[in-house]
């Protein structure tokens, strides 16, 4: 059966991604935070598991967790990043495990090298070749190479020599080794990921860095699972990546199920914020592209340029799940207001994990009554309830400063005093979406304010607060 997923509308005509007619089954789908790019790949989980195909979702951010019926938290399930079970040798492993740990952890030379040493000798302690295939018997752990990076340490500083580069890679990885997560747990079964819709929860762990590693050694390990099943010309897992552009360069997991996934019945759908940081290399490999408005302008200019559309016209896809989406196999592009899942899902439809059924306003049906006429008081106080409780509904992510509590003609100056604020902060967005950024630039703009205007600084910054608010 040929795998068919509605995305939604164009005008009239219904709009479908068909991945066996693009020339990779890989999707790419890039657009600012709140754009609708979460929502997109929840509508597509949910077709693909209308067709019985099982989805992996990479999930940062616990955006996909209601759909999971296999959620793989790695507080109490792992993997072994050490395993090379999949037909590989042990040199290999060691090489991948030391180049994902190098780049996420900005490791030098001379630490990536020490690594390698550690590892080298976690095999050797445990019966293992380095030039081996495959395995019998116990496989060292990050314990091990914990364990050997302290002995070189006090090796070395009994023999009066600098430690100082070993010293530095415990620090840098001390998150990875603190936390234990590739120490002897139960282990994720990558069967049960064949058959079943699974998210792999990343929220909850300590760091970043972590965050990227352990997503890295996971698909490694699919990587190497679908090597194990062999070649298909049936789709039978897709994979979903958020932020993917943090996973991915030429030697990562990612680039290559990319390159190599189709053979084995596996498409990847990659989601990100920052479509320019990808190579051309990667978007070789893409069959198909869903652009929501990117407000960087080198963001808009790269993708416009993949799907010939004018930067402008990205820049001002300001309607949230409005995109426009081009197909390998199709010349041109279209414009297209994405279905969420909730106008997918039918009355007392259940979700996927925990049978719980989908929340659903629906519209109750007309009196033979006529309803007596409302006060446009009455009217447009109403109005402002339904928008708090729609904006009330939606993931964090999804509420941008366009949206307002009520009109402005009614607000009071603390409200526009605190909608000007949100206005200002999410505003920073062109310069830099993170946080510690953000408040530099606030403070650099306040004291040059200050040195300008002096004491009538705080109330002119009140004042322009106030007219962002109001306007």
């Amino acid at each position: 059966m040929m795998i068919s997923i509605y995305l939604g509308n164009s005008g009239e005509e219904k709009v479908y991604w068909i991945p066996k007619k693009e020339k990779n089954p890989h999707l790419l789908i890039v657009g600012t935070s709140g754009s609708g790019k979460t929502e997109t790949i929840k509508a597509i989980v949910y077709e693909l598991k209308k067709q019985n195909i099982p989805s992996l979702m990479i999930d940062f951010h616990n955006d996909f967790e209601e759909l999971g019926e296999n959620v793989l938290d790695f507080r109490n399930t792992t993997i072994n990043p050490l395993d090379f079970s999949g037909g590989e040798t042990a040199e290999t492993t060691m090489y991948k495990v030391s180049h994902i740990l190098r780049k996420i952890f900005s490791l030098g030379v001379q630490q990536q090298g020490a690594l390698e040493d550690a590892i080298r000798k976690a095999y050797r302690d445990k019966g293992i070749s380095i030039k081996d295939i495959g395995h019998s018997g116990t496989l060292p752990t990050f314990d091990n190479i914990k364990k050997n990076l302290e002995l070189r340490m006090y090796d070395l500083q009994e023999e009066r020599r600098s430690s100082g580069v070993i010293e530095t890679l415990l620090v840098r990885l001390r998150p990875l080794f603190d936390t234990g997560f590739f120490s002897e747990k139960e282990t994720a079964s990558f069967e049960k990921i064949f058959k079943e819709t699974t998210v792999l929860k990343l929220r909850d762990l300590p760091t970043d860095e972590v965050k990227y590693a352990v997503a890295e050694f996971f698909l490694n390990k699919l990587k190497y699972a679908l090597y194990s099943k062999g070649k298909t010309n049936r789709i039978i897992l897709y994979c979903m990546v958020d932020e993917a552009h943090r996973l991915l360069d030429m030697r990562s997991p990612l680039n290559d199920l990319l390159r190599e996934s189709r053979k084995y019945g596996t498409g990847v759908v990659l989601s990100s914020q920052r479509p320019s940081d990808f190579s051309e290399t990667v978007l070789a490999n893409i069959g198909g592209i869903i652009s929501f408005q990117c407000r960087f302008e080198n963001d808009a200019r790269f993708i416009g340029k993949q799907m010939s559309i004018d930067f402008e016209e990205i820049k001002n896809l300001t309607k949230i799940g409005t995109s426009f989406v081009n197909f390998s196999s199709e010349q041109g592009y279209k414009k297209v207001k994405i279905v969420q899942l909730e106008d997918r899902v039918k009355k007392g439809e259940l979700l996927l994990k925990k049978q719980i059924p989908v929340k659903k306003i629906e519209t109750p049906p007309e009196k033979t009554k006529k309803p007596a006429e409302k006060k446009p008081e009455e009217e447009k106080e109403k109005k402002n309830i339904i928008k708090k409780e729609v904006i009330a509904e939606k993931p964090e992510e999804e509420i941008t400063f366009y949206e307002n509590i009520s009109e402005n003609e009614n607000s009071s100056p603390m409200v526009w005093l605190s909608r000007g604020a949100k206005r200002l902060w999410y505003g920073l967005d062109f310069l830099t979406e993170k946080i510690v950024y953000k408040i530099s630039v606030l403070l650099l703009a306040l004291l040059l304010l200050f040195i300008i205007a002096g004491v009538w600084s705080a109330p002119i910054f009140m004042i322009a607060v106030l007219l962002i608010g109001f306007l």
